[in-house]
């Protein structure tokens, strides 16, 4: 089972993506979320890095769910979340 015991998290504006990782037992798996499937699940538009990080801490339950589910269909150490994913 997928775990988030680390809550670091990083918007990063240049490729509009936030990377946050998971542990499957010692395996770290990264995580991408693009910022159109945060700003569609958060109702932002494009803001400034620090308005995508407070969304994703307030939404991290949702999104670490849905983390999980394309884990599970891919089991890939580096997982890419879109719209199409939420």
């Amino acid at each position: 089972m997928i775990g988030f015991p680390n809550q670091m998290r990083s918007f990063d504006e240049d490729a509009g993506i936030i990377r946050f990782s998971g542990y499957d037992g010692v395996m770290e798996v990264r995580f991408i979320l693009e910022a159109p499937a945060l700003e569609r699940i958060a109702g932002l538009t494009r803001s400034p890095d620090t308005a995508y990080l407070e969304a994703f801490d307030r939404l991290r339950p949702q999104i670490e769910a849905v983390a999980v589910r394309a884990y599970q269909k891919k089991r890939n150490s580096l997982v890419r979340l879109s719209s199409a994913d939420f």
